[in-house]
């Protein structure tokens, strides 16, 4: 009896073993395949010489003709290519060479004018635990790191931009905060996105376009409607944007 008892217990270890093993491949699997894709795509953005940011679209379009961007916010291991695509869903769990990943891709909302053009431009990206993606957005709920991080960089085939951060919020998915055009009502909506933020700066915003990062707050787990929101106000930049980091 005790033979058998044994046997079925070593049974058992082996398949948890078996299963935690697996699981161990997948999470590295999937990190590391993100990774290689960025490191790749990085060849066509990063001068190394000078350490600053240089995209060749003409190659990156080549890679994906959904690439309108490449954002890089200091601080947060946050550089990636942004894409596009006709809905919301697909690069959720896509990488930009449409393999399937969990960790998805960074995304420009599907109803945005690609070149950044409308009042608010929304950018979706993964929270994940295992890192990467916009994940260390939450960084910005400390409030010492956001008032020593007061840009991030939006690179585009027509121009390129310091963002000027505005604000950063923990909100919910269908928030102010994910309003496009404002229209008539700027004024208005800007002002309850910057009374319902957790911190602010004082930057004009009575002219100009913004750009929000948005991100799954795992605070409340991955299958809530919390958000993180980081806003930012497009400044068109000519001077080269280094790395700083």
């Amino acid at each position: 009896m005790k033979k058998w008892i044994y046997r079925i217990l070593m049974i058992v270890c082996l398949g948890v073993f078996g299963f935690s093993a697996y699981q161990l491949w997948t999470i590295f699997n999937t990190q590391n395949t993100v990774k290689e894709e960025t490191k790749e795509l990085e060849k066509l953005v990063v001068s190394e010489e000078k350490n600053i940011l240089d995209p060749d679209w003409d190659s990156l379009l080549a890679q994906s003709p959904d690439i309108v961007g490449w954002i890089y916010v200091p601080g947060c291991d946050i550089s990636y290519p942004v894409v596009q695509s006709s809905d919301n869903d697909y690069y959720l769990d896509h990488t930009i060479n449409g393999e399937y990943n969990r960790m998805g891709s960074i995304f420009l909302n599907a109803d945005s004018a690609k070149d950044f053009s409308q009042d608010n431009s929304i950018l979706y990206g993964h929270s994940v635990d295992i890192g990467g993606m916009f994940t260390n957005l939450s960084y910005f709920e400390d409030a010492s790191f956001f008032e020593e991080h007061p840009y991030f960089y939006l690179l585009t085939p027509g121009q390129n931009y310091r963002c000027s951060i505005v604000l950063f919020s923990k909100t919910a998915d269908g928030s102010v905060y994910y309003t496009t055009s404002f229209g008539s009502y700027r004024e208005q909506r800007i002002q309850e996105m910057l009374a319902k933020a957790q911190y602010t700066r004082d930057i004009d915003l009575s002219s100009g376009n913004l750009i929000s990062l948005s991100t799954c707050d795992l605070d409340y787990g991955f299958d809530s409607d919390q958000r993180l929101v980081l806003m930012g106000k497009l400044e068109p930049v000519e001077e080269s944007i280094e790395i700083t980091d």
